[in-house]
């Protein structure tokens, strides 16, 4: 699914084109160009539409498939541009889902099964995706439940999918059942400064030999709202828990470790603020196998003394926190955390098979044990894969001036591209380190992008020494400046090397000048 501007395709530097596509889920044209040290295959995608219901709906489900899918090489990489708004993706009713009723309805799930693909949106504040689901107007939607009502699901296919700067949000409202944002049932996906914001099940895990990275960004719910298999490294995540008496992470069978929070805060963003004491940091969705690890924990809100729930007569492998400690720096006691679970086979009524205690591993983490849940081990532990490595951020750009109509900055071997931004709002995209603006008196700035198409903070421009604000300010009777390259080639602005600067003078006599740029 990509996102497209009716109004117009425009052109990069190099004279291939990016085609601004209506939908996510269209075809759309990529671009071949080299930018510096990065050869970019696939060109990145703005969106002016003002409507954030403006998509087309089209019978081929699958994110991308039209292009991203068809791509000759797969494994090089793919990147999508989602310009700032709130999209709202149609049903597909072509494919059909059944409700809880009986009835059936158009399937609000899209889809992603192809690998190496970058989806990446202007903001995490001001750019957001979601779904089209049925108001039955019940207390649980008809479409509620994991494979039903999802907004998004990755497929087996979509191995090492790529989120940044984007929040991704179920339509079902809060208190309607099980409103899944994402359901991932690839490997090595990296959410970078994401949000996914639901209710209940809001993110899935779904693949137990999955690895699967957050950094940054924003995870919101009230019920097993992060909850799933695999192995999952939360680092510096915002744990936003919307009502009180929910549970957090609700893990099943791990790859090897299972759920690791590392530096992670709980927020709570309940409306009444009556959070502290009143949720849990998880429960057992399974039998003596789930893993949930909190490590350096801000706790803003404490959860309830035992810390730990049950869940249907499972058990953990180990649930357990170390260094847990409150917005004022208090540590959080952890005596009381719960070590013995109500464990059963099976439950009919008040019949249970084989009802027993079952005793968890030990609750508190000592610092030599913390230690070692590290991403390189934990992420990396049979194949060494570094989501780091992904995540990090390109430079702001640096040295940005705006010469009259010339808006220029530093090369950067390291920047994939760059993004041009116009009263702090994403316009238009360039590989090279200058760009032709159509309105001077506008606040300029730019943002560099790093290999997977992850945008830097914006460097604004400053008024430069340029040549055009020279002659306006030394040379009033200057009436025409053209400049030249060493070979006599006419240049449009200076570049590197050479410059010869002809001024043509009121008086009709020409004025000739050397610049050097290194």
């Amino acid at each position: 699914m990509i996102l497209q501007n009716t109004a117009k395709p425009f052109t990069c530097q190099l004279g291939k084109c990016f085609l601004l596509c209506p939908d996510f889920r269209k075809a759309f044209v990529g671009c071949s160009c080299t930018s510096g040290f990065f050869r970019c295959k696939a060109a990145l995608y703005d969106r002016f539409l003002s409507l954030p219901d403006a998509f087309h709906i089209d019978p081929d489900r699958y994110i991308c498939h039209a292009a991203a899918d068809k791509r000759a090489d797969t494994s090089k990489r793919f990147r999508i541009f989602i310009k700032q708004g709130d999209y709202k993706l149609p049903a597909d009713e072509n494919s059909k889902v059944t409700g809880s009723d009986g009835n059936s309805y158009a399937n609000p799930t899209t889809y992603m099964d192809t690998p190496n693909v970058s989806i990446i949106g202007e903001s995490m504040d001001n750019t957001s995706l979601t779904n089209t689901v049925p108001n039955s107007g019940q207390s649980a939607n008809v479409l509620e439940g994991i494979g039903k009502g999802d907004v998004l699901c990755l497929q087996k296919g979509a191995t090492g999918t790529y989120f940044q700067d984007l929040k991704m949000y179920s339509s079902m409202g809060d208190a309607k059942g099980r409103d899944i944002v994402l359901n991932d049932q690839s490997n090595k996906t990296i959410c970078k400064n994401v949000n996914l914001w639901a209710y209940q099940d809001t993110y899935v895990s779904n693949n137990q030999n999955g690895k699967f990275y957050f950094e940054d960004g924003i995870l919101r719910g009230r019920t097993d709202y992060l909850c799933g298999k695999g192995d999952v490294y939360y680092n510096n995540v915002e744990l936003w828990i919307c009502e009180k008496g929910g549970y957090l992470a609700v893990p099943s069978q791990p790859k090897k470790y299972g759920y690791i929070f590392k530096d992670c805060t709980i927020k709570d963003a309940t409306a009444a603020k009556d959070l502290n004491g009143n949720y849990t940091l998880g429960r057992p969705w399974g039998k003596g196998t789930p893993i949930a690890l909190y490590i350096n924990t801000k706790m803003e809100a404490i959860p309830s003394a035992a810390g730990w729930n049950e869940m249907s007569g499972g058990y953990p492998k180990r649930f357990a926190e170390y260094n847990s400690y409150t917005s004022t720096g208090s540590i959080v006691d952890l005596k009381d955390r719960k070590k013995v679970y109500d464990a059963y086979d099976s439950k009919d009524g008040d019949n249970y098979v084989n009802r027993r205690n079952e005793t968890a591993g030990n609750p508190i983490l000592t610092a030599e044990e913390a230690a070692a849940y590290t991403i390189e081990t934990v992420m990396g532990q049979d194949d060494d894969w570094d989501p780091t490595a992904a995540t990090e951020q390109a430079s702001a750009p640096s040295n940005v001036k705006l010469n009259g109509t010339t808006l220029a900055w530093d090369n950067n071997d390291y920047a994939l591209l760059w993004a041009v931004c116009k009263n702090g709002k994403v316009v238009d995209f360039t590989i090279k380190p200058t760009y032709l603006v159509d309105d001077a008196s506008a606040t300029w700035s730019v943002r560099a992008a790093n290999e997977m198409g992850g945008l830097s903070e914006a460097t604004a421009a400053v008024l430069g020494t340029g040549i055009h604000n020279i002659a306006s300010a030394t040379d009033a009777a200057v009436i025409k400046t053209i400049i030249f390259a060493a070979d006599g080639t006419q240049l449009s602005n200076l570049q590197k090397g050479i410059n010869i600067i002809v001024k043509t003078l009121a008086d009709g006599s020409k004025k000739t000048s050397k610049v050097i740029v290194k």
